[in-house]
């Protein structure tokens, strides 16, 4: 662990982001990556499998000084920020005891379970969240969770989810990176209609980030 609380070793920070298609999963990876590049930093990223159209799983991997592959192997992702349960549970065999997890609460329906209530056959069963965050804490103690896609909304734009997930993980100190820093670097890639909501969304999730620095508190 670095001295923030974030996940470090020689071999640099290796984050999955996981989550579904309309999420903005692509989009958060390619800000960490920007962010960091701007910073000097040896930046590579990668679509781990998946496909990105709207309800399908999408994981992707930013891999900072380790190396010139994206791909991050068993047990050796140092963080995983989750936008959704289910897809932050298919990450488990990326998580080791050291992995610090990060997952939106917020459920997104797989669109094979909402076809089988269509067809009728049969009730369309979501796993339990809490179920699937003890099994996450099976494997790591650094588990934490919370509704951001609720702070996305509160901010003024569902969309904004992936915002309230950067700044969770800005926010805890995990990276080498300061808030106002990483900030200033992804405002500017942001359409000016959606500066406000942007903003508050981030804050928002630095906010929780902070309650969950290593250390201080469990979800």
């Amino acid at each position: 662990m670095n001295a923030n609380g974030g996940q470090q070793s020689q071999s640099g920070w290796r984050i999955l982001i996981v989550g579904t298609g309309g999420q903005g999963v692509l989009t958060a990876a390619r800000l960490l990556c920007d962010a960091f590049v701007e910073r000097g930093h040896s930046v590579v990223s990668g679509q781990l499998h998946g496909m990105a159209q709207r309800g399908g799983s999408v994981h992707a991997s930013v891999v900072i000084d380790s190396g010139i592959s994206p791909v991050i192997g068993s047990g050796r992702a140092g963080c995983v920020l989750g936008f959704e349960p289910v897809e932050t549970a298919r990450a488990l065999p990326y998580m080791s005891s050291r992995t610090v997890v990060y997952m939106n609460t917020a459920r997104v329906i797989p669109y094979i379970l909402g076809q089988r209530y269509v067809l009728k056959e049969g009730a369309a069963q979501y796993p339990d969240v809490k179920e699937l965050s003890d099994r996450i804490h099976e494997v790591t103690p650094y588990g934490f969770r919370f509704d951001a896609t609720r702070l996305a909304e509160e901010a003024g734009s569902a969309k904004a989810l992936n915002i309230v997930m950067l700044g969770c993980l800005l926010g805890s100190g995990s990276l080498p990176c300061d808030v106002d820093g990483f900030w200033s670097s992804v405002e500017r890639k942001m359409p000016p209609a959606f500066a406000q909501a942007n903003s508050e969304a981030f804050l928002s999730g630095v906010e929780v980030g902070k309650r969950f620095r290593i250390g201080e508190r469990r979800a």
